[in-house]
């Protein structure tokens, strides 16, 4: 079998032709390390453009495919790391890992990966049916609020955290001030991803054996955590979102009252009060009971005040029944209007 060609000139870097685009290129450079023995230049006979043209880093099915023509090996932690680190730096994760994978794992081949470390399957959260009934109506709420989805461009599996967070923070000062809002919305997206970069520190440092040859991805995890928070910190620093900086203190802002009044003005139509629930309670019920009973026995009604009282109840009843007859038929045409419109639509 025909051997690719490697010239060599003085002060000319070495070059090699690739087997697939039949090219020549930069041995050093263009070409990535081979554990093979026949390999006799200890580079690998495709080029790294030729090799990234076939890889998918958003599918660990081509990643392996081309770490197995590689003859490297799949390592779960290592992966999970490059990609914080990939993302940390703007560059490409498998030429990341490859490059990891010579510094830590030199001497392994893809028979070696699953002797390496363990891959544990990470559970898929089922979008359809995640959400319940409360993440819901955060979201709901949140859009009505502001009058537009602030993550429309998020990760399905991350807008339920999203909305949840952000609802939080959605008070009348941080609605009306038009510079206070981004920042809002800003540092929820900013803990969605500090909670990412915890997720991928604790699986890597759950793997004893890997957190040493991962001592890179981790620094990098860290580096990347700490600019995050110092980023949120300073946000709600200059926008009077915390505690400690809030400009925006008022009196009897927690109180029920306070806490019903902005509930009105958000439009949340469940703050309501129901009095019907109240006057039908057991409680109150017997209570009213036992203060109806005490202003009789103090009141010591004749039978001239029992016959006037019972002359003005029956025209009470009288006018009730009339008013509930004609509700009662409002109520009928309008189920006939809404089933109209539920028809149209």
């Amino acid at each position: 079998m025909a051997r690719a060609s490697v010239a060599k000139t003085k002060n000319v870097p070495l070059k090699k032709v690739c087997t697939c685009c039949l090219k020549s290129k930069n041995l050093n450079t263009e070409y990535w390390m081979s554990n093979s023995k026949y390999h006799e230049d200890k580079r690998f006979h495709v080029c790294k453009e030729c090799l990234l043209a076939d890889t998918n880093s958003n599918d660990l099915k081509s990643v392996r495919r081309t770490l197995l023509v590689l003859n490297r090996p799949f390592i779960a932690s290592l992966w999970e790391s490059t990609l914080a680190e990939a993302n940390n730096k703007n560059s490409d994760p498998f030429g990341l890992y490859v490059k990891n994978c010579q510094i830590s794992y030199k001497e392994y081949t893809y028979d070696d990966s699953d002797k390496v470390t363990f891959i544990r399957p990470i559970k898929k959260e089922i979008l359809q049916d995640s959400g319940n009934e409360e993440d819901t109506r955060n979201e709901e709420d949140v859009i009505r609020m502001l009058r537009y989805d602030p993550f429309e461009n998020e990760h399905p599996s991350d807008r339920r955290n999203l909305f949840n967070k952000l609802v939080e923070f959605l008070d009348e000062s941080t609605l009306e001030d038009n510079f206070k809002l981004p920042a809002v919305i800003e540092i929820v997206k900013s803990f969605n991803q500090i909670d990412k970069l915890n997720i991928a520190l604790s699986r890597i440092t759950s793997d004893t054996e890997a957190v040493s040859a991962n001592a890179g991805g981790v620094t990098s995890l860290v580096t990347a955590k700490e600019k995050m928070l110092k980023s949120v910190l300073a946000l709600a620093k200059d926008n009077g979102i915390s505690v400690n900086h809030n400009n925006n203190k008022s009196k009897g802002a927690g109180t029920l009252s306070g806490i019903i009044k902005q509930l009105h003005e958000k439009g949340i139509h469940a703050a309501d009060i129901n009095v019907y629930d109240i006057e039908t309670c057991d409680g109150m019920r017997q209570v009213a009971d036992i203060s109806n009973k005490s202003l009789m026995d103090q009141l010591m009604l004749n039978e001239n005040d029992y016959t006037e009282m019972i002359k003005e109840q029956r025209e009470m009843i009288l006018k009730y029944e009339k008013d509930c007859s004609r509700l009662e038929e409002d109520n009928r045409n309008l189920h006939i209007k809404i089933k109209h419109f539920e028809d149209m639509n």
